[in-house]
């Protein structure tokens, strides 16, 4: 067996045997520790020998002895750099997602199970979040990062916190979403902060990751059948829902990514979009609005604009101010800003877009970006070239360096 095909084999297998070494070790930071050690040995035997006719069973076997020797030792060994390095290229639960049918069949269950658990109350919700990308669905460091506009080196620093916390409260309570609603708001970040890396990368290659937006719905959908009446839950899922039903028009014959206004809407899914907007109406007849219920309400009038000229933007603007009332955040802000332009004028989205008394944007491209396009429909073109010069130096990815530049370009700055 290669180890090309065993590195398969375990991206295929880890989140089951991390699934069920949790419900043995009752602690999440042990169970990878046991289960990295049980990588580390398959890496290291099954090149040779081969795989076991029971690969997940020899798994499970390893790891249970490993966290037995580890509790006996009572201590904490450093594990060898391959074994990391195999872990930190999975991304386990995608292939699921996206149709081994063979496996497909019990991952829902697991994957909420480890999801709940990495959103202990005993951690922030960020730091939940963050643990759930890392651990749960495989994002790397710097991709877990990019989700929350934190340096790499941040990011590392707060998930070793969150993994100590847990490793110090020691208690596995209320892993099962049946018992643990009270974890539900930062599990539907983490799935919220999945569907954002698929849906506008930091990865230069691939700006779109359709196979973290289809698992980021897959697992909304499993979240909406475990609580069926929670209407955030079901806002999640259409605002998803509304998001991937323009997937096909997102990209044009040559992989460049096309603006929503450039989009050709025929390209739609409008089976979907009916479907997602009568999810969302069922979730706001509840009358308890939520940050995800607004965010699907402003896709959906997005959505049923038959062109980009007929889109309602003083609904949408009226629906960000609501939205940052729950999230007075960067990205909100600025969305707010361009939707005040087009619903008014380009004065009035930068006057809000300069009103960052409660946002802290400066690493934030997308501030730039929104505040150079203003300011150049104002004529005022210095200032624009010098708000596109910032917004190139903070980029998210490739594509976005290059619609950045050839705005530059047309400004004569590039």
């Amino acid at each position: 067996m290669t180890r090309t095909l065993t590195a398969d084999t375990l991206r295929r297998l880890y989140p089951r045997v991390l699934a069920k070494t949790l419900g043995f070790t009752r602690s999440l930071p042990d169970a990878e520790d046991a289960v990295q050690d049980a990588i580390e040995r398959a890496l290291t035997t099954w090149p040779e020998k081969g795989a076991p006719d029971s690969a997940e069973a020899w798994l499970l076997t390893v790891a249970a002895n490993a966290h037995r020797d580890r509790l006996r030792r009572g201590r904490r060994e450093e594990l060898r750099v391959d074994a990391l390095e195999a872990l930190a290229q999975m991304s386990p639960w995608a292939r699921m997602a996206l149709g081994e049918a063979e496996v497909a069949r019990g991952w829902k269950d697991e994957l909420l199970r480890l999801l709940f658990a990495c959103c202990h109350p005993a951690l922030e919700a960020g730091e939940s979040a963050a643990l759930a990308l890392s651990t749960v669905i495989g994002l790397s460091v710097r991709e877990t990062a990019a989700a929350f506009l934190t340096p790499p080196r941040s990011m590392e620093q707060r998930l070793t916190r969150a993994r100590q916390r847990l490793r110090e409260r020691g208690d596995y309570e209320g892993a099962r979403p049946a018992e643990a609603r009270d974890r539900l708001e930062p599990v539907l970040r983490a799935v919220h902060l999945l569907f954002n890396e698929g849906y506008w990368s930091g990865s230069d290659t691939a700006p779109i990751r359709s196979e973290l937006c289809r698992l980021a719905l897959g697992i909304a959908k499993s979240l909406a059948e475990a609580f069926p009446s929670e209407p955030e839950v079901a806002g999640l899922v259409a605002l998803i829902s509304l998001h991937e039903a323009r997937r096909r028009a997102r990209l044009d014959d040559t992989g460049v990514p096309v603006p929503l206004p450039d989009q050709d809407r025929t390209r739609w899914d409008h089976h979907a979009i009916v479907q997602a907007t009568a999810l969302l109406e069922r979730a706001l007849a509840g009358q308890k609005p939520g940050p995800f219920q607004i965010e699907a309400a402003i896709s959906a009038v997005h959505c049923r604009a038959g062109t980009a000229g007929e889109t309602d933007w003083q609904e949408i603007a009226a629906l960000y101010a609501l939205l940052e009332s729950f999230r007075p955040i960067a990205a909100v802000r600025v969305n707010r800003a361009f939707a005040v332009a087009r619903a008014n004028d380009a004065a009035a989205g930068l006057a809000l877009l300069d009103d960052n008394s409660t946002i802290d944007a400066n690493d934030y491209a997308y501030v730039h970006l929104v505040r150079g396009s203003l300011l150049e429909e104002l004529g005022r073109t210095e200032e624009a070239r010098d708000a596109l010069q910032r917004a190139l130096a903070h980029a998210h990815n490739e594509a976005e360096r290059i619609q950045i530049t050839a705005r530059l370009r047309s400004l004569g700055g590039a």
